[in-house]
This record gives C-alpha cells, sequence and structure tokens, in this order.
C-alpha cells in the first residue's frame, strides 16, 4: 500500500506538471515495470474530468486521502462523512483505490455504481453575482444586465458599475450638497443563488450572500454610519472613530472598531452569528453587549443570553465569500439551508435524517449534482423533482 501510496502522489504531481527530474524517473521506472502498469496510467490520464480536477490543486496530500480512505468502514453510528477537498480527494482518491487493486476496475470495465444525483433528468448549475438595486426613489437596476460606468445618481452622488462588476459611489462632493437634505438610502437586494459586492459610500467594502439585502445611505453625512443588514454579509469597514459604523439586524448592533467581519442574520438559522477576522467589534444584543476579538464569534439564538466563542474557524465563516462551501462537523439541515439559497431550491425531508454530520470543502461554481454526490457517500440520498430537493436516508 505505501508503494501504491507512493505511485498517486507522483501521478498527482504529473497531472499538475510539477515533476522533478527525480521523480520523473520514479514514475517512469513504474511504468516500465508491467504492461499493467502502462494501462492503469493511460486510463487515469486519459480520464478528463481527473485531469482537471487534479489540475487545479495548488497542494495534494496523499497521505491524508489514504488515511480518510481507511477511515470509510468505521464511520460512526451517526454516519459522518468525510469529503475533504471534493472532488479533490475524490480523484485523489480514485487514483488510490485503482493502484491498490491493481487496475481491475478499469481493465475489466466494471460498471459503476450511480449515485441518485448523477440519475436526473435535469441539474441546476450554481449561482453568480447577481443583485438588484432599488434607489430612493424606488426604481430598480438589474446590476447584471447594467453597463459598466455612471448607472445612476442620487442627489449629488454617482453611482458606477466598475469593470469588475462591483458597485462604487462617488460622494466627493456629497457632504456639501447633501449638507441639511434627506437622507437619500439604497437597498442591494440578492435573491437566491445571488451574491454580490458593493465598495459603501465611506470606502467601506460589503459582500451580500445569496437571500440578502442591505440598506445603506448614498453619503454618511451624519454623526455615525448606520447600515441595516437582512441575511448575510461580510463587512471590511474603513474605521473613522468620529463616525462609527454600525450594522442593525434583528434587534442587533454590531459595532466596528476598525474591523473585518462577518454577520449571519437570516431569518431561517436558529441564531444571529458575527464572527471577527480582524480589528474590534462591541456586538449589542438584547441590551447585552460584549467586544469580539480577531477569532471570536457572538452567538445569539432566540430567548437566550448573547454567547461569545473563541479561536472559531473563520475560514468556514466567510468560505462563501471566496466561492466555497467548508463544513465542519454540520448537521445536513445546516447544509441544506446554505443549499437552498445558493441553487434556489426548496428542500423537503422525507424520514429521519436528523442524525447525518458533514465535514469537508467543495466549490461554490460546481453544478448541484456535484456536490449531492459528495454528500451521499454517507448513505443519504436525494430526489430532485423541478427545483425540489427531496432528501432521504
Amino acid at each position: 500500500m505505501e508503494q501504491n501510496l507512493r505511485i498517486a502522489d507522483l501521478i498527482t504531481a504529473y497531472l499538475q506538471q510539477r515533476l522533478n527530474p527525480d521523480e520523473e524517473k520514479e514514475l517512469s521506472d513504474w511504468l516500465e515495470a508491467s504492461a499493467e502498469n502502462r494501462e492503469i496510467f493511460r486510463q487515469i490520464v486519459n480520464e478528463k474530468k481527473l485531469g482537471a480536477d487534479l489540475a487545479t490543486i495548488k497542494s495534494f496530500d496523499a497521505a491524508t486521502a489514504l488515511q480518510k480512505i481507511k477511515q470509510f468502514p468505521q464511520l460512526p453510528a451517526r454516519d459522518k462523512v468525510i469529503f475533504i477537498r471534493w472532488p479533490r480527494i475524490a480523484a485523489a482518491a480514485s487514483i488510490l483505490l485503482v493502484l491498490s487493486f491493481g487496475g481491475y476496475f478499469l481493465l475489466h470495465k466494471t460498471k459503476p455504481i450511480q449515485p441518485l444525483a448523477q440519475n436526473q433528468i435535469h441539474d441546476i448549475a450554481p449561482g453568480g453575482n447577481k443583485a438588484t438595486l432599488t434607489l430612493s426613489d424606488g426604481k430598480k437596476i438589474i446590476l447584471t444586465d447594467a453597463k459598466y460606468g455612471t448607472i445612476a445618481s442620487q442627489g449629488h452622488t454617482l453611482i458606477r458599475k466598475a469593470n469588475d462588476g462591483q458597485i462604487l459611489y462617488n460622494t466627493a462632493n456629497a457632504g456639501k450638497a447633501n449638507g441639511g437634505a434627506t437622507m437619500l438610502y439604497n437597498t442591494l437586494t440578492t435573491n437566491r443563488g445571488e451574491q454580490y459586492k458593493v465598495v459603501l459610500p465611506d470606502g467601506s467594502k460589503a459582500w451580500l450572500n445569496a437571500a440578502s439585502s442591505l440598506r445603506y445611505p448614498v453619503a454618511f453625512n451624519g454623526k455615525e454610519r448606520v447600515v441595516e443588514l437582512t441575511g448575510e454579509a461580510y463587512f471590511e469597514v474603513v474605521h473613522n472613530s468620529a463616525q462609527p459604523f454600525r450594522v442593525r439586524s434583528r434587534g442587533q448592533v454590531v459595532e466596528d472598531l476598525g474591523t473585518h467581519f462577518d454577520v449571519n442574520a437570516y431569518d431561517d438559522e436558529p441564531a444571529m452569528i458575527t464572527t471577527l477576522l480582524q480589528g474590534k467589534v462591541n456586538v449589542t444584543d438584547d441590551g447585552y453587549s460584549r467586544v469580539l476579538y480577531p477569532g471570536q464569534q457572538a452567538v445569539a439564538a432566540a430567548n437566550a443570553k448573547l454567547k461569545v466563542f473563541a479561536d472559531v474557524d473563520a475560514e468556514e465563516v466567510t468560505a462563501w465569500k471566496d466561492g466555497r462551501f467548508v463544513f465542519d462537523n454540520a448537521n445536513i439541515q445546516t447544509i441544506m439551508r446554505q443549499i437552498a439559497r445558493w441553487y434556489n431550491v426548496e428542500i423537503v425531508y422525507e424520514g429521519d435524517v436528523a442524525d447525518r454530520f458533514f465535514t469537508g470543502d467543495i466549490s461554490r461554481n460546481t453544478n448541484l449534482s456535484e456536490l449531492l454526490k459528495a454528500l451521499e457517500l454517507s448513505n443519504i440520498h436525494f430526489k430532485l423533482e423541478g427545483r425540489k430537493l427531496i432528501v432521504r436516508k
């Protein structure tokens, strides 16, 4: 098995075009050892999907892949499944399994068992960078359709769509022009299957997750900068102690003290969660306040006192912003809520699926069927009917 592990590592490096001269010779010696080795190699490198998956990997730990394979027979009773870096580990595991069984499956053309997700008549594509901007007069602009350049003006504030698609506010003369005028507000809204980035009038950046909205003034002229959030957003705030930045959501207030942070305030989540990555924030909920420091998370559940947790995995929390799903022992309901928002599907449960937990990492740019194939490794099954996803054992 150790030799198979080494060869899997070499083939992975070959597909990534990162073999050094010594490794090239080592792989060449293995290929010359037998016709069977050459046939296995030919089948692996000719598999376009496998090659495409592995070519995108920055690094690969074959030992980790092998360890995960060894764990499968000892899954705990609650069917926790490991699919870390899917389809990376799946692809690498395929190499290891092929090598371990001497090419049996490839050479004998055994027909693989197809998971339910692959047998669907149709598939659902992932969400994308889309949003709707509602101006102060109620006019709506579909940002995906808007041309680059100036797309609207609010008072003396110009709203532009940059070449990279993000929305920018030019407020150079806004303070002077709007000094005593009524405050004008814009609302950025994402539906299910949408996300978007906006640069606010003060230069702060906000990434809006699916099924969310952010309401904010077109110019921050008062003593404070207040935005109102529903759903989830990640903020990188330009700190200004003379003009505090505050995020209001579901009765909670998060105040920036020089910060990068994420606020999850979906109505269908069991708690509001604020996670701090850099700087410092003050979280106030139901009259109770706590200051967060990097790596800490404030959780406000219904009818419960605000709690703070330390050493949280910020990568997992903000993975959505970077185009990934990351789960760490997450239950199936938590995962399905994220899937529903990103793929715009309705989730229906059949039977008891409450004892399923998952740890893994998969791109948000993959079709729904690819994600479901990973989840089906834990003996949970799916049926897709239109935009209704049925979850069952």
